[in-house]
């Protein structure tokens, strides 16, 4: 009864901060139509900036956390900037081709960054400061302060995302833009404006969901591609583009991944996220809440 507890609460716990991650992966694609295999390497990225200007250059917690998601807001206008804008823009590639070019860029994007933070830092994974010292007892569970303040952190950032997308003009404008770009323009929204919106907010919730994750289970370079599956299967199983089916997908994977770490092994947290992919291409390819 213990353990199933304790399940309970850690899965809910990295299956809520999943959900954020998740988030921005969804938005990108519902809104430019981009599966950006580069996610893993920005939630790392924010992780180890972050952690790096803690530790080193002895910053408050959450002042290396804001430089650590500043990185994230950074990288991501120049992966649009540098590599995702200039495909779009290109006319030596056909149309029919650009995504692809696109896809394979970012995976190369994301190997540059992997590369980088490797070679800097190291594989060695680092945990960011805890945001609050103490433990409290939760039927008859031990459960750290920190763990329930990143659990309402990831919560309340989803709930003002959501708002933000339903209930602002701005964020209307997003929603208008994942439903059709002709639409926008003949509205006289011109697209680069959503584009420079959203790419911000994608770096926003990457790196608040990356410095969040090395909080609780710590970070490294060599994880960012396992990071990116996870999204991806997110992602597919809760349907492409649907920011609700990934909130609840998140939560089935998230809870898979907890109960493999608890009942078989630390090493094989990843493997149910895959497999799960895997059925769900077989089985429902819209996934749970698709639009198609």
């Amino acid at each position: 009864m213990h353990l199933l507890l304790q399940i309970l609460v850690n899965g809910f716990i990295v299956s809520s901060i999943y959900a954020l991650s998740a988030m921005g992966f969804s938005l990108i694609f519902g809104t430019a139509g981009i599966l950006n295999l580069a996610h893993g390497a920005y939630l790392v990225l924010a992780a180890i900036v972050a952690w790096f200007c803690i530790s080193y250059f002895k910053l408050p917690l959450l002042a290396g956390l804001s430089i650590g998601v500043l990185a994230s807001v950074v990288f991501s206008y120049l992966l649009y900037f540098l590599v995702v804008n200039p495909i779009d823009k290109s006319k030596r590639i056909p149309k029919e081709e650009k995504e692809v070019f696109v896809l394979t860029a970012t995976l190369l994007w994301a190997m540059i960054i992997q590369g980088l933070l490797d070679y800097t830092f190291g594989s060695t994974p680092v945990i960011i400061p805890p945001f609050a010292e103490g433990n409290m007892h939760l039927f008859a569970i031990k459960l750290t302060y920190n763990m329930l303040i990143l659990a309402v952190l990831s919560l309340c950032i989803i709930g003002l995302l959501w708002f933000f997308i339903n209930k602002t003009k701005s964020g209307k404008m997003l929603l208008a833009a994942s439903m059709s770009h002709t639409g926008l323009a003949i509205m006289g929204i011109e697209l680069k404006r959503v584009y420079l919106l959203l790419w911000g907010i994608y770096g926003v919730l990457t790196g608040v969901s990356g410095v969040l994750l090395a909080s609780f289970l710590g970070a490294s370079a060599t994880e960012a591609p396992d990071l990116t599956g996870l999204a991806f299967s997110i992602v597919v199983l809760g349907g492409l583009g649907s920011i609700t089916g990934s909130f609840f997908a998140s939560y089935v994977i998230g809870y898979l991944g907890t109960l493999t770490a608890y009942l078989i092994s630390p090493s094989y947290t990843s493997l149910p996220a895959f497999f799960v992919l895997v059925l769900i291409l077989f089985i429902r390819p819209r996934g749970l809440f698709g639009r198609f």
